[in-house]
């Protein structure tokens, strides 16, 4: 999957960047999958996306140059961080909740806007393998099915993202306590409403990066230079450890017990809190992943 320049018949070296996404890529799925076996469970989820800040940078530059790369940067912090500090202080869209960890913005840890950022930009390419590149075909010059990408890519990638947070967030907070649900709910102390903001939310910055692609798209003689093809496998590999790290600790790591209480005291198993990221996990985010493995080996993503 590596890109081979050629001049005069003859192959150059791999760029760089490249190479640099390609080790990025490699550890983070040798943390995802391995991590929680070393540090415990649940460790397994941060490490990886820490370092999918780095690669969506360098993957995003890669695929649509720097200046779009930082429009989706800036969507992306912009978006979700009004939001979160929206619903801290009225309760929507996600619930009532509040962050334990610092420094923040306002009300809001720093690192959760590079989540949005890093994670958002695997979902966003995980989403585009499924849709057949859609990111390339979104001037709406060009017929109803690019106007119908510039809406489909957001919702999808949006989706994608949301059933990470549906497989981890219970975890991350009832047990790990990274935010507190004050009302509680139904997942493991986690309300319905979070899933429904995590979805809106996604989309709305997706929807922002994909309507600024299709401007540019539709200013241009080749909308497709707009966007670099290639390179896709990378993040539906990470997206994919990250959902199946939670069924091999459930196999394989040591079981985890004990109880926790959340905010309206609530006692819930931890053994059953972390089957149920397992179960989730393996039925949305790995069948999602492995969808988007097929359609590129049977060579779904090629130019016609």
């Amino acid at each position: 999957m590596m890109d081979i320049a050629e001049q005069g018949g003859k192959k150059l070296p791999t760029p760089w960047p490249v190479v640099v996404i390609w080790a990025l890529t490699l550890v983070a799925v040798a943390l995802a999958l391995g991590a929680q076996f070393v540090a415990g469970a649940g460790t397994g989820m941060a490490l990886p996306l820490i370092l999918a800040f780095p690669l969506a940078l360098l993957h995003g530059a890669r695929r649509y140059g720097m200046r779009a790369n930082l429009v989706f940067f800036a969507v992306a912090w912009i978006f979700s961080n009004f939001f979160e500090n929206l619903s801290i202080l009225t309760g929507f869209p996600f619930g009532n909740y509040h962050y334990t960890g610092s420094p923040r913005i306002f009300y809001v840890p720093v690192t959760i806007g590079l989540i949005y950022y890093g994670l958002g930009y695997v979902c966003w390419m995980v989403a585009n393998v499924l849709l057949d590149q859609a990111d390339a075909n979104l001037d709406w010059r060009k017929g109803w099915q690019n106007r119908l990408n510039m809406f489909a890519l957001p919702i999808i990638a949006g989706a994608v993202m949301t059933m990470w947070d549906v497989s981890t967030d219970h975890w991350a907070s009832t047990v790990s306590h990274n935010w507190i649900w004050e009302n509680g709910g139904g997942l493991f102390g986690v309300p319905f409403s979070n899933y429904l903001g995590w979805w809106f939310v996604t989309w709305s910055f997706f929807q922002a990066f994909s309507l600024y692609l299709a401007y540019k798209q539709s200013t241009v003689s080749e909308p497709q230079s707009v966007v670099r093809r290639g390179l896709e496998l990378p993040n539906v590999l990470i997206y994919g450890s990250l959902g199946l790290q939670f069924a091999l600790f459930q196999i394989l790591g040591p079981h985890v017990s004990g109880t926790v209480v959340d905010a309206t005291g609530q006692v819930w198993n931890k053994a059953d809190m972390f089957e149920s990221v397992a179960i989730i996990a393996s039925f949305t985010m790995v069948p999602i992943a492995l969808l988007a493995l097929f359609k590129m080996g049977r060579g779904d993503l090629n130019d016609d």
